[in-house]
């Protein structure tokens, strides 16, 4: 096992909390020497300690002993008030992951506006427009990708979740399909331009999809013969299930914003368009791929889309993952990646073996070390996500018998710390680490992760090192709504530490 490497420092650290008190004796020892440490007028201690100071500073780097662990399934259901919504499609072959394939999936919702086609109309075309959000993964060159679109056999129910692993059947032969460029230098320029405040500078790349005329026979036939259908989700997802992204040919995957703005849909927006005419004169109907309303009748129309995953890591270094198990790769890396659910986890025991040995400490800083040695897209933002004791994401609650009725209340070990940890979205019933720059951590352009700092966890933790419910594991992860819509990965050198800075008074406290 890897020793603790500890390192005296006498200059230069700034000490920022204090934790231990040992009695009140004790206590106020410590506090005298702290104030008496900021009261010295050596030139030293603008900066750091005197050089006569009764504290000395150190930092250890404490072994998190990371293994990869693999969750069985990631919810990837696109909800109204999602902070990122996405379709995802496409297909590549990772060097350190393997083959991995995304499809799409989306149920078709009622117009917005009730239309009314006469007997006299005919069907024009019928066409799918995919408003790409220039999200790519795969392929750094510049190549071109071939989407096919299927008619969904399965109806996609607006009550259901929809996950990473969930089995949807879609027909035999393609209703449409489309070639696209993915220039990732342009794409990468493009999220830039449309993350400013000028909006008059923002870049669209649109993926227009010509449907089959028979099903554009069919939509028009019963908006003229059965409009009731069209006023009702249920029986129109009973019989237009909805549609499936695959991509035939390809070596990249890319995401596809489905959002339908509603009483204002612009040309950029994800739907399937109906062009009829009569009489001469053309019109048409939108049929939007994402929750929208019928503002003519004031019904909500939940129009569900959500991507499936599968990955073959056969041939790679995870070959042999088992689901919520501790795995170290045949490489000795570790790896995260978004979608297959395959995060690195940091095991804190070394830390409270360290901490049993530390009484009257001030904890300056402390700092997850990581080294991202991979080339792969990486995620926008990692953070930190609190593990219980079978690998799964620990939930901030716990059942608890109160006259005689099991009730769902706070953990009480979260309860003591609130200014360390914060509940997760909903979704995840989870937790997540506050980081000292927020639970979420922003990853730089040029793909270094470098430290995540988590002063303020390790104090409180360190307060609370013998309660019975304390935080064993860690796992290291993106952001939950990039973990969920996206297969960004990087890979990590194995030796993450712990690297605490603190410091301890020279003479002893009794």
């Amino acid at each position: 096992m890897k020793p603790l490497k500890r390192t005296t420092i006498t200059r230069s650290r700034f000490i920022i909390f204090i934790r231990s008190w040992r009695g009140n004796t004790a206590g106020l020892l410590l506090v005298f020497l702290v104030l008496l440490f900021f009261s010295c007028k050596d030139d030293a201690a603008i900066v750091g300690f005197p050089k006569d100071a009764r504290l000395k500073s150190y930092f250890v780097d404490i072994p998190l002993n990371p293994s990869v662990i693999k969750f069985g399934a990631i919810l990837t259901r696109n909800g109204p008030n999602d902070k990122l919504a996405r379709i995802m499609v496409g297909k590549y072959n990772d060097p350190n992951l393997g083959n991995i394939e995304v499809k799409g999936f989306a149920n078709i919702a009622p117009p917005s506006v009730t239309i009314t086609p006469t007997s006299t109309s005919v069907p024009d075309s019928l066409v799918l427009s995919l408003n790409l959000d220039f999200y790519y993964y795969g392929n750094p060159d510049s190549t071109q990708q071939h989407l096919e679109v299927y008619k969904v056999l399965d109806t996609i129910q607006p009550s259901s979740g929809y996950y990473s692993t969930t089995a949807i059947t879609y027909g035999l032969k393609p209703i449409g399909e489309a070639h696209f460029s993915v220039k990732p230098s342009d794409w990468a320029d493009a999220l830039v331009l449309n993350a400013d405040t000028d909006t008059a500078n923002n870049v669209h790349q649109i993926v227009r999809v010509k449907l089959s005329p028979a099903f554009a026979s069919e939509l028009l036939s019963d908006m003229i013969s059965n409009p009731s259908l069209f006023q009702d989700i249920n029986p129109f997802i009973g019989k237009y299930k909805g549609l499936a992204f695959v991509m035939k040919n390809g070596d990249k995957i890319v995401g596809i914003n489905p959002v339908f703005t509603g009483t204002s849909p612009t040309s950029r927006n994800s739907r399937m368009r109906l062009y009829y005419s009569d009489a001469g004169v053309q019109s048409q109907a939108d049929f939007p791929i994402y929750y929208t309303n019928n503002y003519s009748i004031g019904i909500t129309f939940p129009g569900v889309s959500f991507s499936t995953i599968t990955s073959d890591l056969s041939a790679t270094p995870l070959s042999g993952i088992a689901d919520f198990t501790d795995f170290k790769p045949s490489d000795n890396h570790m790896y995260v990646q978004s979608g297959t659910g395959i995060v690195t986890k940091l095991d804190l025991t070394r830390f409270y073996q360290f901490a049993d040995t530390m009484d009257n400490v001030m904890f300056n800083s402390a700092e997850v070390v990581l080294n991202n040695v991979g080339n792969s897209v990486v995620p926008g933002t990692v953070q930190l996500r609190v593990l219980d004791s079978t690998n799964h994401f620990r939930s901030p609650f716990v059942d608890t018998l109160v006259s005689g009725v099991i009730t769902t209340t706070l953990d009480p070990y979260m309860g003591k710390i609130p200014t360390a940890l914060q509940p997760a979205p909903t979704s995840s019933n989870a937790v997540d680490v506050r980081a000292d720059q927020g639970s979420i951590i922003a990853v730089s352009t040029d793909k270094i992760i470098g430290k995540v700092f988590i002063t303020e966890f390790i104090q409180q933790v360190y307060k609370y090192k013998r309660d019975k419910r304390r935080v064993k594991a860690l796992a290291i992860m993106p952001a939950e709504s990039e973990f969920q819509k996206s297969v960004s990965s990087f890979t990590l050198d194995p030796n993450i530490v712990l690297r605490i800075y603190y410091t301890r008074p020279i003479i002893k406290i009794r």
